[in-house]
């Protein structure tokens, strides 16, 4: 079991990309006044596609009509990222919005360190069985 997972192996991955990530977004920071400058980002589907190949499929029910419904106070509506990229580009052809730019490396911050504490703790676990009773 030890051999298949490696939690190292694995917070450190998420480390990198988390650096990686903090890279892109300071470099569409530092070209937000650059002329027709489309902002980019980095998506982690890595997470997500394992937790789809691992978890049996279920479908929603509802024991109501209506009960489940796309609210799109629940981000059910895939129009509010289309609309916000209408009106949110300057004059000059640029996209980068700098507040949401800032929100992004913050929690890409907080991500980073989160991953920091587990794998201090899981380094903390590994020195306690060594050391014994």
């Amino acid at each position: 079991m030890a051999d298949k997972l490696k939690i190292t192996d694995v917070l450190a991955k998420k480390m990198e990309w988390l650096t990686r990530r903090q890279e892109v977004l300071s470099r569409n920071i530092a070209n937000a006044d650059t002329l027709n400058y489309v902002p980019l980002d980095l998506k982690d589907n890595h997470f997500k596609a394992l937790v789809n190949r691992s978890a049996p499929l279920m479908a929603q029910t509802s024991t109501k009509a209506g009960h489940i419904t796309n609210n799109p106070l629940l981000g059910d509506n895939p129009k509010s990222s289309k609309s916000k990229d209408l009106y949110e580009t300057a004059p000059a052809g640029n996209s980068v919005i700098l507040e949401e730019q800032m929100i992004k490396m913050s929690e890409t911050q907080l991500d980073y360190q989160g991953m920091v504490r587990l794998y201090k703790k899981h380094q903390d676990m590994q020195k306690m069985v060594l050391r014994g009773p």
